[in-house]
């Protein structure tokens, strides 16, 4: 019998080991997503967008996408992909819909995307000693969503405030005013008695539009000392 058991455990240990011949995943894709004008699109790290992969085997696009999230200014980068052709899209960003493209990945593939924001964000922060003020104007694209909230974002010594990174908000409800009212309006927002001498803050307007990821439109970040 214990024969018999040390047989069966060498052949199990034969079988483990293996050799795994699959290749490792070591093609490249990198790109942005810019705005009209050439400019990159502004967005937050993390989850400001995805990038969707659908592989295409034996001339059909499979159903299992692959996803991977793009960078606060815009671009992203997976150096972790099989080679092969795909229908790379951007989604669940704060813009419009963007058409797929198909394209061979191979080596280190670059591509950009134009794209469309919900809302643009004109702002001017500055501090009054401890105390933050905002003055801003949204602009809304044609077809995008009722305009529905704004918010003033603050974040100690983390430059890339958003809305996973903030210690200071200011929020306005926009829902109950009609959207041509706030494109027309420059609004202004404060934070008061905040700012801590000695410490470097950072600040933004973030701005919503009804849309299917719930994702903000947002300013560029300002720098802050007191």
């Amino acid at each position: 019998m214990k024969r018999i058991i040390l047989y069966l455990s060498v052949v199990a240990l034969l079988f483990s080991c293996t050799v795994d011949t699959y290749d490792i995943p070591s093609e490249t894709l990198t790109g942005k997503l810019v705005l009209e004008d050439g400019s990159p699109l502004i967005t937050e790290q993390p989850n400001g967008f995805r990038i969707k992969l659908n592989e295409i085997v034996d001339g059909k696009m499979t159903d299992l996408p692959q996803y991977f999230w793009g960078k606060a200014d815009g671009t992203f980068n997976n150096t972790k992909i099989f080679k092969g052709e795909y229908v790379v899209q951007p989604v669940e960003g704060a813009f419009f819909e963007v058409d797929p493209v198909e394209v061979v990945i191979s080596g280190k593939t670059e591509l950009t995307f134009q794209v469309t924001p919900y809302l643009t964000i004109m702002a001017d922060i500055t501090n009054s000693g401890p105390d933050i003020v905002a003055r801003y104007r949204i602009r809304k694209a044609p077809g995008a969503g009722k305009i529905a909230t704004a918010r003033l974002l603050v974040s100690k010594w983390n430059p890339n405030v958003g809305m996973n990174h903030i210690d200071y908000e200011a929020v306005r409800s926009l829902a109950d005013t009609d959207d041509e009212v706030i494109v027309n309006t420059t609004y202004t927002d404060k934070i008061l008695d905040c700012l801590e001498a000695g410490v470097t803050y950072y600040a933004r307007i973030a701005a919503l539009s009804t849309n299917t990821s719930g994702r903000y439109n947002l300013s560029e970040v300002i720098k802050l000392e007191m």
